[in-house]
């Protein structure tokens, strides 16, 4: 602050340091402090992404998921004991084919006062792109008869939100997500980044290796410029797993000699069993993995699943077969094991692809066959369906209202497999009609009201909630009104006249707010008109804070 700056993050589990917005003027004077190691610029951070009863993706059969010991069988659900964090847009944390276990945003607010803007990792983390829910599905979707399956079916997923909207985000923003997982390594065990930048950022690196310490591991997307991975972060780095793209089209090896896409529903074209063409390159990579045309799943909003290209599909199977190794108790959680890791899921590659890059080196492609290599600790599953939950929001337990007030009646349901289940809502109640939709309003007598709302979803498993309320019978006594019917020009008015108010007043006609009434006093009067012509009759109703007070017009 003596530099005039706004302070953003503040790290302490990866690396010791903070995020801060000043002038270069005062970032080359704080530079100077002995205290401080180095500063650098705040830059920008994108998705690596090229630019659709359960389907086993091209990308899980071309890495030889399918004949581990997962066992993929579209039927038991049997679940990789493991923990994912993914450092991305977020993952939809509803969708019922992924296990999300939880997440935090990492954002700073641009509003209020900037003393008072302090950037933070929240819980949260749901996705409002579709690029991380998509690495999740690679990463973990679940084996249970439906959507796709991952390479590490069933991973606990943990949505680590860094990047925005638009799949855009910064350093600090990054750094932040890594600070986080860093303080949960007694949990999560591997991360993925598909995302990255040009150039070189070492608070980017000092962070990765913070959680690398602590026993993380890393699979980071080479990018999709086409060029040497030298060039971007983090792909860059010699601390995580690096993965380029391969296009393949059909799970199998021995590449078709046209180029494939040019026809059927393929996504894009490329050629088959080769490094896709969008793909970064170099001795800086260190796996090769399939990336081109990959089904996955996407937010409910935005369809479920989708099929897109980019090293950021590639990364997330690197990052499912890390999750395979790392279910199994680790000799230790720090640095040294987690380069075994590395090396273990590098060793196990095949050379069944061509590298056309011309960079001299070829990657490893992918493969987690090996079932005395790659065999996870799994947990079976007690039920296929887990029950839907309902909460009442409005009214809440115990809440009174005043005789001849319209209440409110509001709730939210959800179910795991099913999603969002809010329209199915039953109301019950000994003083109504049943009744099915997520909100209404209505009038109730004067005494104690339990209303229940109850959900089932499509396996007949249901939740329930209740509140009771209480509604007060109308005050003898104060509060008087009265009512002079007229007509001008054959419009229906009343002048309403009232004595003996207490406080706050408020006027209703058929149950619905007057418009433009503002009285106010003991006593008063008010002229209002239905704006309608010929016969008829409204009921008027006066309410103060002690009673209310209710009479008929008829014209």
């Amino acid at each position: 602050q003596a530099h005039s700056g706004q302070v953003g993050f503040v790290y302490e589990h990866a690396l010791q340091g903070f995020s801060m917005t000043m002038s270069p003027q005062a970032a080359a004077a704080l530079a100077r402090n002995p205290r401080v190691a180095y500063i650098e610029t705040n830059d920008t951070v994108t998705i690596a992404q090229s630019t659709t009863g359960q389907s086993t993706p091209t990308g899980i059969t071309r890495i030889l998921t399918d004949t581990t010991a997962v066992d993929i069988d579209s039927n038991d659900d049997y679940r990789v004991d493991v923990d994912v964090a993914v450092i991305d847009t977020g993952v939809d944390f509803e969708h019922p084919d992924l296990n999300v276990a939880g997440g935090v945003t990492c954002s700073q607010p641009n509003k209020g006062p900037r003393r008072l803007r302090t950037a933070s990792c929240s819980p949260g983390g749901d996705d409002d792109h579709y690029h991380g829910t998509h690495v999740a599905g690679t990463i973990g979707a679940l084996d249970n008869n439906f959507g796709v399956v991952g390479v590490a079916p069933g991973a606990r997923i943990w949505a680590v939100k860094v990047l925005d909207s638009n799949g855009s985000g910064s350093e600090a923003m990054v750094v932040a997500g890594i600070d986080w997982v860093t303080g949960m390594a007694g949990t999560i065990e591997v991360a993925n980044m598909s995302l990255g930048g040009s150039g070189d950022s070492r608070a980017e690196y000092d962070a990765i290796q913070g959680a690398v310490n602590a026993g993380v591991a890393f699979a980071v997307a080479a990018g999709n410029n086409g060029a040497d991975a030298d060039g971007y972060s983090p792909a860059r780095f010699d601390n995580v797993l690096t993965v380029s793209a391969l296009a393949d089209f059909d799970g199998q090896a021995g590449g078709s000699a046209d180029p494939a896409g040019t026809s059927g529903t393929y996504c894009r074209v490329d050629q088959d069993d080769t490094l896709a063409d969008f793909s970064n390159w170099g001795p800086r990579v260190d796996l090769a993995a399939p990336g081109v045309c990959i089904e996955s799943t996407y937010p409910i909003e935005r369809g479920s699943y989708g099929t897109i290209s980019g090293t950021s599909m590639a990364s997330p199977h690197a990052a499912g077969a890390l999750a395979l190794l790392a279910s199994n108790t680790l000799p230790a959680r720090d640095a040294a094991a987690v380069d075994a890791l590395y090396a273990t899921v590098i060793g196990a590659g095949n050379d069944v692809w061509a590298d056309e890059s011309g960079d001299g080196t070829k990657e490893p492609l992918l493969d987690v066959r090996d079932v005395d290599i790659f065999a996870p600790t799994l947990i079976p599953t007690v039920s296929t369906d887990a029950a839907p939950t309902v909460t009442i929001s409005s009214p809440f337990d115990g809440q009174q209202f005043e005789s001849a007030v319209s209440i409110s009646f509001a709730a939210s349901a959800t179910d795991p497999e099913q999603g969002n289940l809010s329209g199915s809502i039953v109301w019950s109640s000994s003083s109504f009609d049943t009744r099915t939709a997520s909100s209404f309003s209505m009038v109730l007598p004067a005494g104690s009201h339990t209303i229940t709302a109850t959900v089932t979803d499509s396996a007949d498993n249901t939740d329930s909630d209740s509140v009771t309320i209480t509604v007060q019978p109308l005050s003898t006594g104060g509060l008087v009104l009265t009512v002079n019917e007229y007509k001008v020009r054959g419009i229906q008015w009343a002048e309403l006249t009232w004595t003996g108010a207490t406080g706050s007043i408020d006027l209703y006609r058929d149950d619905e707010p007057v418009n433009g009434f503002n009285g106010a006093g003991v006593s008063g009067s008010f002229d209002d008109t239905t704006g309608l012509k010929g016969g008829g009759t409204a009921t008027y109703k006066l309410c103060d804070t002690v009673k209310c007070d209710e009479v008929t017009a008829t014209w």
